[in-house]
């Protein structure tokens, strides 16, 4: 690759970025490749003042989305972080554009129903009716906005024009979030084309569907080793580990963990569950426990928060965010050397949730300890039993016969 020369303001000014980002608790890694968009953005656009720069990187991101859509989100994200060191302050929303009042009550009346019905976190609602307000948008534009009339023909052409740069998993979600507005409105009493209800947003059969990316156990066993525990954030982040592997949480879930949450006497945790307002409550195993006592008594900053795991550099004593959690979980993942096919915590979750079902467990006692509604949700989990599919499989001779080698089931 070519050498790129910046000049000496530059290069001062992405080394003043990345040590920001280092303050912040960024990894290296991530602060490394933020430093790559923002030269981009001030090789383009030197800066001058507070308002060329907003104006600045509304532009560059303009030239970006259509030059490099693959890295958008990234570069967004680098250069809004920029304008956060820059100005003490986020980058300024977009003003809203004018709403339709018809498409906004229906909208609203579908939050309500996902909430109060559907008993779906508001922050979920919300995300999942913006996706159900664009598609309603796009049926208004083109003059098509009689609800009972929309059929699945209809939304594969919205997801062609206005989905297709999505990955595949986004436009199932998408997708998902359409078609549980429609549930709505059936539910509600409302005309609903059937054919909307036969889209192929999940395998329609077993063998087609998607298999659950798990851990090798014998790695998943030993992440928990692999914290230096003869440091604090050591003993912090061996705590966040056991908290995936013994618990089963999702990573919303540990960042939500509170001291409080625990019962030191009865043994077991109460966990605030992240999609729905049922809460469980789970066991704590001796190694967790004594981990975390490890941490509260040796480790943890004094701080009036009562969130568990908190910070220790920047912001010392302030709780630590899904982004930090994450990053202690990458950090040991690259520590362990070992090839993981996921740099995500979900990974872990599922790994977790497929030993506690392949260990004898029934799929009602899974979904429990994970914290599904649906046993829909979990029989994905049950797909990864390799040991049970192993008791079932029956074995076969091969003999070999006057008519050629066939097999004869034992």
């Amino acid at each position: 690759m070519p050498t790129i020369k910046v000049t000496t303001e530059v290069k001062r000014e992405l080394d003043r970025y990345r040590q920001f980002m280092l303050e912040n608790e960024y990894t290296p890694q991530i602060a490394t490749g933020y430093r790559t968009y923002l030269s981009r953005f001030l090789r383009r656009s030197p800066r001058d003042g507070l308002n060329p720069l907003e104006k600045s990187i509304t532009d560059f991101l303009e030239e970006q989305r259509e030059c490099d859509p693959g890295n958008f989100k990234e570069c967004r994200a680098a250069v809004y972080l920029y304008f956060k060191m820059i100005a003490g302050k986020s980058f300024p929303k977009h003003p809203p554009k004018e709403c339709n009042p018809k498409i906004e009550a229906i909208v609203e009346a579908f939050i309500d129903y996902s909430i109060n019905i559907k008993r779906i976190k508001p922050n979920s609602a919300k995300r999942e009716a913006a996706g159900v307000r664009k598609f309603l948008d796009f049926f208004t534009n083109n003059e098509k906005c009689r609800l009972e009339e929309i059929t699945a023909h209809n939304i594969r052409e919205f997801v062609v024009e206005h989905l297709a740069h999505l990955k595949d998993s986004s436009k199932g979600r998408e997708v998902t979030a359409i078609r549980n507005f429609f549930r709505y409105r059936k539910f509600a009493g409302l005309p609903v084309h059937e054919s909307i209800f036969l889209l192929p947003l999940s395998p329609a059969v077993w063998k087609s569907s998607a298999f659950p990316i798990t851990m090798d156990e014998s790695v998943f066993d030993n992440l928990n080793e692999i914290p230096d525990t003869n440091t604090l954030t050591g003993k912090r982040d061996r705590c966040i580990i056991l908290c995936f592997t013994e618990l089963a949480l999702r990573c919303i879930e540990v960042a939500a963990l509170t001291i409080d949450d625990f019962n030191w006497r009865e043994g077991y945790v109460a966990i605030k569950n992240a999609k729905n307002n049922s809460d469980r409550k789970m066991p704590v195993s001796e190694r967790l426990y004594q981990a975390i006592i490890d941490y509260l008594k040796n480790a943890r900053p004094q701080t009036i928060d009562r969130t568990l795991f908190v910070r220790f550099k920047h912001t010392r004593g302030e709780p630590m965010g899904v982004s930090q959690i994450r990053g202690v979980v990458r950090r040991v993942y690259a520590k362990s050397g070992a090839d993981i096919p996921s740099t995500g915590t979900h990974i872990l979750r599922r790994t977790a949730g497929s030993k506690i079902y392949s260990s004898g467990n029934s799929l009602k006692m899974t979904a429990d300890i994970l914290g599904h509604e649906s046993l829909d949700s979990t029989v994905f989990y049950a797909k990864a039993d390799i040991a049970g599919l192993r008791q079932v499989a029956a074995p076969w001779i091969r003999t070999v016969g006057k008519a050629g080698v066939h097999y004869v089931e034992r």
